[in-house]
């Protein structure tokens, strides 16, 4: 037995009452909530009213606990974004970009006043201008799944220091030039990655 849009509504309206404020995880909640009720709805032959009501006195405390993680720091958006970077697809991506900057030297398009760490902190930064604003300004949605993803900024950035700290930045070498840009790149995918995931995913039951 399927739930209506409305009742999917008013197990939606329900979560956001009780502060599950981030999209992608009141989604999951959704989701499992839904189904959960359905087959209660048919197994026990309840209306969705009661079914809900029966459900959420059993389960509402391991299920909202979901929405108590760890805001500042994830050790499981830097093991996503690692498993990412792995895949066979972006370690091709990885040689194109050595080949290309073999064949290339970019080194003469940068100069004293403008590096290539300058360029590449203007492209983390500008990538977390967007999101800041598209998300909180223009969608005015929280995503938890974008937030925690500023430690992977952190991951960049770091490298980005550690590179410059031992290997200069004057002459940077293709390797240098290839890492960097593909870690960049690679959280831009990820990041995008993640966004369709969640578009393709939203409200099943709608």
């Amino acid at each position: 037995m399927k739930i209506t849009k409305e009742q999917v509504q008013f197990i939606d309206t329900y979560l956001i009452k009780n502060e599950v404020i981030y999209v992608d995880i009141r989604q999951e909640m959704l989701d499992h909530i839904a189904l959960a009720v359905e087959q209660k709805m048919e197994v026990e032959n309840q209306d969705f009213y009661d079914a809900f009501k029966d459900f959420m006195v059993q389960h509402k405390k391991e299920i909202l606990v979901n929405n108590k993680k760890p805001r500042e720091f994830s050790w499981d958006s830097i093991k996503d974004f690692l498993l990412f970077l792995v895949k066979p697809t972006m370690l091709v991506f990885w040689v194109v970009l050595f080949l290309f900057f073999k064949s290339i030297d970019v080194n003469p398009y940068f100069s004293k006043n403008f590096t290539f760490y300058n360029l590449l902190f203007f492209m983390i930064f500008s990538t977390f201008l967007f999101q800041l604003v598209y998300f909180d300004f223009y969608l005015k949605k929280r995503f938890y799944s974008i937030e925690k993803a500023g430690t992977v900024y952190r991951i960049i950035y770091s490298v980005q220091l550690f590179f410059m700290i031992f290997f200069g930045s004057k002459n940077i070498s293709v390797y240098t030039f290839s890492i960097l840009s593909f870690v960049f790149f690679g959280y831009v995918l990820f990041f995008i990655k993640g966004i369709v995931k969640f578009n393709k995913h939203q409200f099943n039951y709608i």
